[in-house]
């Protein structure tokens, strides 16, 4: 009876169709090594194979794509994957903007449509062109798997943002800028004040014109500021008046997923210092004229914290004492590690070969957090910075922990290491940004912390 069974089962088995499963069609970035890794034993199972993969093709934002038909073949179930491509997009706006509109969106012909993707890209040309709203519908081209965007855009007359942070040294520090639109330029107006305990710590407004009719654009404005510093080396304190015009020329580009752009501008400034007691270490008035190369590159399809970015500056020219250099860096590169979890990277730098205070850059600011008044100041810095950034919930809430360390040129011309660390949150919620953190330098006690928060709002 034994041999019987067993004879029984092993028909059973041998005549039994064991499938490996096999994926044709897909080529979007999706893992789907577990899908791969199962076998099929009949038609059934191939199906909901066949759904989950669909499901798994949606999650990833490709709403439009799916599994349209599997296959038993022998030892394989093959799996056939209909990518939809974005291959016709149609666009009405009132908006100056429409032919520069139009060439940006023709960047996403031909890739296979991703919704998450698509309405991040919007939102960077919303941002771009001063749009008030966009709206798109995604149809099928012509009955087939292939879409076709179809996309409204609505101009805006004025943009009004307002931010209210905490910054090392300065203290709450609002300000508001407002942007008009013009034909192929827009103008734009910036205020900020700063305030501590005891005083008012920063005073700056910046007015720009910028006019881009092609891929070659024009940039000009005038800056001032007041701020009071401290000179930490001598116990002094001074307030540093300034005025900066400025012209430049550049052009705009692209280059995959990332805007790029770079201007050559003839800068002058004109500083006074007033109210200081500093030995007659500070002249009453200073001037430097010459060239500033500015590079920017960055990846605006998303929301801030997910923004790959890097910017630049570079200052030749002289002062009424000297030739000098300075420059700047900074670079912020997110690179995920699952769906929600970020490892980011980024780094500051500053270099500059004039030696007088005016010049110089606070060490800790928020580049390296952990004190809110210490004054040390140097001509030359370099900072890097690790972050582990958890999504909480979907481009809403962020949490993270980081950590800083940096070397810089000290008052008495001496290089010495400095590292912080803490932890943050942050809430965005339509055009608002909430945050909130703790951080702590290496060098105090658990007990000497410097807290940070902020809310930045565009209407």
């Amino acid at each position: 009876m034994k041999t019987f069974s067993f004879l029984l089962s092993f028909v059973f088995y041998s005549t039994m169709c064991i499938a490996k499963v096999v994926v044709i069609g897909l080529t979007v970035p999706i893992d789907i090594t577990y899908i791969e890794n199962q076998t099929v034993a009949s038609e059934q199972e191939a199906k909901v194979l066949a759904v989950t993969l669909t499901n798994k093709i949606h999650e990833a934002g490709y709403t439009t794509s799916y599994v349209n038909r599997y296959q038993l073949d022998g030892d394989v179930c093959i799996l056939y994957v209909a990518q939809s491509h974005i291959v016709d997009i149609q666009l009405t706006t009132d908006s100056d903007y429409k032919e520069s509109i139009m060439q940006d969106l023709l960047t996403l012909k031909g890739s296979v449509y991703n919704r998450q993707a698509v309405h991040a890209f919007l939102l960077q040309l919303k941002e771009k062109y001063i749009l008030d709203s966009i709206q798109v519908n995604v149809a099928n081209y012509k009955e087939g798997d292939d879409v076709s965007l179809i996309i409204g855009v609505r101009a805006k007359t004025a943009v009004w943002s307002f931010e209210i942070a905490t910054f090392p040294i300065y203290g709450v520090t609002p300000s508001m800028t407002v942007s008009v639109p013009l034909n192929k330029a827009v103008i734009s107006g910036q205020g900020q004040v700063g305030l501590n305990e005891e005083r008012v710590t920063l005073k700056k407004g910046v007015l720009e014109y910028m006019r881009y009719p092609s891929k070659i654009g024009w940039h000009a404005g005038l800056q001032v500021s007041q701020e009071y510093a401290v000179w930490e080396r001598y116990g002094t304190d001074f307030t540093k008046t300034s005025a900066k015009p400025f012209l430049g020329i550049g052009v705009f580009g692209n280059r995959g997923v990332f805007g790029i752009s770079a201007f050559m501008y003839g800068v002058a400034t004109w500083y006074k210092v007033s109210e200081q007691d500093t030995g007659s270490k500070l002249h009453d008035t200073y001037k430097d004229a010459g060239l500033e190369l500015r590079i920017r590159v960055t990846d605006d399809r998303t929301i801030a914290k997910k923004n790959t970015t890097f910017t630049a500056t570079l200052f030749t020219g002289l002062t009424q004492e000297e030739y000098c250099v300075t420059s700047r860096a900074f670079v912020y590169f997110p690179l995920p590690v699952t769906s929600r979890l970020y490892i980011i990277p980024s780094g500051y730098s500053f270099y500059t070969t004039l030696q007088n205070r005016i010049y110089a850059e606070y060490v800790f600011d928020s580049y390296l957090l952990g004190y809110s008044n210490r004054y040390t100041a140097t001509q030359s810095r370099h900072i890097a910075r690790l972050e582990l950034m958890y999504e909480v919930l979907y481009e809403f809430v962020f949490v993270d922990i980081f950590g800083s360390s940096g070397i810089y040129k000290t008052e008495y011309n001496r290089w010495e290491m400095t590292s912080s660390y803490g932890v943050g949150a942050d809430v965005y919620y339509n055009t608002m940004i909430f945050n909130v953190g703790c951080a702590w330098n290496t060098d105090e006690t658990i007990s000497q912390y410097y807290i940070f928060t902020g809310v930045r709002a565009k209407l």
